[in-house]
């Protein structure tokens, strides 16, 4: 095999089984989509892959609190950025678990991080580098403009809530 060709097999113990050959990138992507699919059908069990991936365990209850049809980090993500990028894919992770709200507006998201402690100006700045890496998917315009995970977005927001519940309950990740 070249030193660009890589590839990656995985078998379940719920069954599931996944092999692809190809660049770095193509691997790594379709790995995090087929985890991330396994990872929201079996919510609340843990699944460990040959590499070692796991499903992030996730209280959502300890990461977020839903109020008055908004929601408000229950604390600081550990070791997460300061521009509050990653509070943002956390938030939107909540949206769409807790208020069934994929795709919430930027001035949602604004309002739900200044009021858990994130001194941010404008939305679309704040997540250009997060829509730049394909974290998020951007529509709409101005207040109106919408976001939403894309695949890639959505593991890393369920590995920084995974963070951010260790830190409350005080556990190991």
């Amino acid at each position: 095999m070249s030193a660009s060709h890589h590839r990656v097999r995985l078998k379940l113990p719920n069954g599931a089984e996944f092999e692809v050959e190809g660049d770095a990138d193509f691997v790594r992507q379709e790995r995090a989509e087929f985890l991330l699919i396994q990872a929201t059908a079996g919510v609340g069990s843990t699944v460990t892959a040959q590499d070692g991936s796991r499903e992030p365990r996730v209280d959502w209850n300890a990461v977020v609190e839903a109020k008055n049809g908004g929601l408000v980090l229950r604390g600081k993500i550990p070791g997460a950025d300061k521009s509050g990028r990653d509070a943002s894919l956390v938030l939107l992770m909540a949206s769409e678990r807790l208020l069934s709200q994929p795709k919430p507006t930027a001035a949602m998201l604004g309002k739900w991080l200044r009021i858990s402690g994130y001194p941010i100006g404008r939305m679309d700045r704040t997540l250009q580098d997060a829509v730049s890496q394909g974290e998020l998917l951007s529509s709409g315009s101005r207040r109106s403009r919408r976001y939403e995970l894309t695949a890639s977005g959505k593991i890393r927001a369920l590995l920084l809530a995974e963070q951010m519940t260790a830190a409350v309950l005080g556990r190991r990740p």
